[in-house]
């Protein structure tokens, strides 16, 4: 045997004894993560667009108990936001964003998306064998090796998707404890031709088997309790479309202060001479935040034709975030005015996702209504406006 082919004979054993190395890591993950009963975590999630200005950053509290009755998630899930303030409680098939400054919770029946993010390891705890199998699937390019974090021994998992039809990819990586089989860090990354978007979740606080499922049951009744069922979804953007104010419906009038000087603000001082945008929005929210921009050029190239444009904030209009929408504010050129409104405006407006958007027409009418944010849905509202102010 030449020596070449000892070199390639040594290789193709050294990468069959890693491969089964990294196979017994998972497995040996899956099998721990299915003998919990429960989970108690915290996260922190920092999410940014290649293309944007900052860093969002949102912390979170989560509750996780199996649960082998419900077929859709097999457990029971709350998670606590306490900057927006939400609650989101998952039971049975049924999804509950509870919103206590509303005092209202809307519920998503068959909710199977993800409650927090594609990599917040809460469906990976309660169906562990479906990322296993994301490792498995030919489809996907996985690499699987060791890295220290924070000095922490760990495997580092990169699952790549294959691309989808509009050419965008996606990621998915973790930074998993050998010791403790528990993330430290994971990201979610999406590429497209426009930008590229990245989800990290920092992982503190592990416990397992602390979380009582009869507790949890009771914390999600007495949540629902406080905050009674308003409306019905199944999360689809038609619905959520529906659910909002129509096109001819009259806008209701609300006051609230202006940010930059606390005077105040009033909706009908603006009525008869203008096209009114009202776009609904809070800094955590990456949407939200790519939507400012398109919004700012907007109001800068029509201003003089009567074209107003309202940011309208409730979710920072509370003490312990006003510092940090401060701080958001300053970091970015927004043209036009930003309002400080109380929760029941949304309400008023049927907003059950941000951003919303409505164009009111002279006549005090909505004239459009969206929700999200992406380019070629915001031409549309472009054509909208323009059309409006040539009337």
């Amino acid at each position: 045997m030449n020596k070449l082919s000892v070199i390639f004979l040594i290789a193709i054993i050294s990468l069959s004894a890693c491969n089964k190395k990294e196979s017994d890591f998972v497995s040996s993950l899956v099998e721990n993560n299915k003998k919990q009963q429960s989970v108690h975590f915290k996260l922190t999630q920092k999410h940014y667009y290649s293309n944007g200005e900052d860093t969002t950053t949102t912390p979170y509290e989560v509750w996780v108990v199996r649960d082998s009755n419900d077929s859709l998630r097999n457990g029971y899930i709350w998670v606590d936001n306490n900057y927006r303030p939400y609650n989101m409680v998952y039971e049975m098939g049924d999804f509950y964003l509870s919103i206590p400054p509303k005092k209202t919770s809307i519920l998503y029946p068959n909710f199977s998306d993800n409650i927090i993010s594609n990599v917040d390891w809460i469906d990976i705890f309660l169906n562990p064998e479906t990322f296993q199998a994301q490792i498995k699937d030919s489809l996907n390019k996985v690499l699987i090796s060791d890295t220290l974090y924070n000095e922490v021994e760990c495997s580092k998992i990169v699952i790549n998707f294959p691309v989808n039809k509009k050419g965008a990819s996606t990621s998915h990586t973790y930074l998993i404890s050998k010791q403790k089989n528990t993330p430290l860090w994971a990201m979610m990354k999406l590429v497209t031709k426009d930008y590229t978007y990245f989800d990290e979740l920092y992982f503190t606080n592990f416990e397992f088997n602390t979380v009582n499922q009869a507790s949890l049951k009771e914390k999600h009744k007495e949540i629902i309790a406080a905050n009674p069922i308003e409306r019905g979804g199944d999360n689809s953007e038609i619905s959520r479309l529906e659910s909002m104010l129509h096109i001819g419906d009259d806008a209701p009038m609300f006051d609230g202060s202006f940010y930059s000087d606390e005077q105040e603000f009033k909706l009908n001082d603006y009525l008869g001479k203008n096209i009114i945008i009202v776009d609904f929005w809070y800094t955590h929210c990456p949407p939200c935040v790519k939507a400012m921009p398109a919004l700012s050029a907007l109001y800068e190239k029509h201003k003089d034709k009567g074209l107003k444009v309202f940011g309208l904030n409730s979710v920072d209009n509370q003490a312990h975030s006003l510092d940090n929408l401060s701080k958001f504010l300053k970091k970015r050129k927004t043209s036009y005015d930003i309002i400080m409104i109380q929760p029941e405006v949304d309400m008023m407006y049927k907003v059950n996702g941000y951003p919303t958007m409505y164009i009111i027409d002279k006549e005090g009418k909505i004239a459009f209504a969206e929700i999200g944010y992406d380019e070629q849905k915001f031409a549309e509202f472009v054509n909208k406006v323009e059309e409006l102010l040539e009337e």
